[in-house]
């Protein structure tokens, strides 16, 4: 039986704008302010220095990180709230919550630092869906790829990890991780690029997938 349903947030709930307008454009902008270089010389530069870490490192998830690596005086926090304007969530996610609430519990983990978890989920009034927010550079000092994340989530929210479903736009840390130790995972695949049993296109169609468990 289904108890807990999670949810990644970035490409799942909220469309991926917030996070390259903070990543892609405001930083390197920013960059080019404070050292006096062209935008363009500060996204080849800041861009490079990104792949050069990859984002199987928990510091590519990290803006203190950046900042300090960049020596940026601005405050990152700060920054985040400069780009609040970007946030915004797919059509077919508040239908689709109200459905489950009050059906499941509902919990989200997320590879983003908390900051940028909580004022996406402010902003667009999802908290009001959430019994828990997990951030896993935040609050674990790990990625999603490794399967503790998992394991720690389903002990705080005191669940079996065949109890839970997880829904992700991360074909690894979304999908491959959380089944390899028994939860239940779908692939959100928007750009309907992939085919497969768990492979969705949607969200709108999860409710109807998860009462198959109960029957």
């Amino acid at each position: 039986m289904i108890k807990i349903v999670s949810f990644d947030l970035d490409g799942t709930l909220t469309k991926q704008g917030f996070a390259d307008r903070y990543w892609l454009e405001a930083l390197p902008l920013l960059y080019a302010r404070e050292k006096d270089v062209s935008v363009d010389e500060a996204k080849k530069l800041l861009f490079g220095e990104y792949d050069k870490v990859g984002k199987e490192r928990l510091e590519w998830y990290d803006p203190s990180y950046w900042f300090k690596r960049f020596d940026i005086k601005y405050s990152w926090k700060k920054l985040i709230f400069d780009c609040r304007d970007a946030i915004e969530v797919y059509p077919d996610v508040l239908p689709t919550l109200e459905r489950l609430t009050g059906k499941y519990k509902l919990i989200v983990v997320s590879n983003a630092k908390k900051e940028f978890i909580e004022i996406q989920l402010k902003e667009t009034g999802l908290n009001r869906f959430f019994t828990h927010v997990f951030s896993s550079v935040s609050d674990f000092g790990m990625i999603k790829k490794k399967v503790d994340v998992y394991r720690r989530v389903c002990s705080i929210v005191s669940v079996d990890e065949k109890e839970v479903v997880h829904v992700g736009d991360d074909k690894v840390f979304d999908y491959e991780t959380p089944r390899s130790i028994g939860i239940k995972a779908f692939y959100v695949d928007r750009e309907k690029k992939t085919v497969g049993e768990n492979v969705i296109y949607s969200l709108s169609s999860l409710p109807s997938i998860l009462s198959r468990y109960e029957e």
